[in-house]
């Protein structure tokens, strides 16, 4: 991952980006469908970044790897931020369009609030994200777009969280995951002024109140 999210501990643990080359992944591939597999799953901690730091990137191995694909085989594309898939929406919207891939892609937008964002360091605003979606909704029939929202990051007031359900409202997401804000020890995050519990959970239960709305997976992160 290239973010340096205030809120993020993970980086920590994993360091800088470090893509494998193409050819390895290519071969690992061809391993696995002589195995037997029959659908890979290629994610990372941010996979639109791949490849920033060896002279290449996401939409070159997707194409590298689809070569490979054997009819009956699917590949599905793991989680990437909005900033990495931006200059490759072209090409993503082809690649999605394969009959060997899943017409699936998961963007988190965190919050739908600039403000929030900035304070989080997202590094793009709400309508670079909204531009993604939107783009690939009209290319790609029948995408699936999933989505991340931080419920109650510091400093959110009502104003952004009714910024966040009217893009969910927009969007009706069909797989929304809903993460509850948690001070992670050691991030910038954890010393900013924290928003009430009681806010906490009140925004929580709201987020998922409309069942009409979208499917919502809570995970608390500690």
């Amino acid at each position: 991952c290239l973010n340096a999210c205030t809120y993020c501990k993970t980086k920590h643990a994993r360091g800088d980006l470090a893509s494998y080359p193409i050819e390895e992944l290519v071969d690992r591939a061809k391993q696995s469908f002589q195995e037997g597999v029959c659908e890979i799953w290629l994610t990372s901690e941010d996979t639109g970044a791949y490849g920033r730091d060896i002279g290449t990137d996401l939409p070159t191995l997707l194409w590298k790897l689809v070569e490979v694909i054997p009819e009956g085989a699917m590949l599905r594309l793991g989680m990437t931020n909005p900033p990495y898939i931006l200059e490759h929406l072209e090409e993503m919207a082809k690649i999605l369009n394969h009959p060997r891939v899943y017409a699936f892609l998961h963007i988190p937008v965190q919050s739908a609030s600039d403000s929030v964002l900035m304070d989080m360091k997202r590094e793009y605003c709400v309508a670079d994200f909204k531009q993604v979606v939107d783009f690939l909704k009209e290319k790609v029939p029948g995408i699936t777009i999933a989505t991340d929202i931080i419920c109650g990051f510091p400093g959110e007031t009502d104003e952004d969280f009714q910024e966040t359900m009217k893009l969910v409202e927009q969007y009706r997401f069909p797989s929304l995951f809903i993460n509850q804000f948690y001070p992670r020890p050691g991030t910038p995050a954890a010393k900013m002024p924290q928003v009430p519990a009681a806010v906490l959970h009140r925004e929580s239960n709201s987020r998922q109140s409309d069942t009409q709305l979208v499917r919502a997976s809570v995970r608390v992160y500690v």
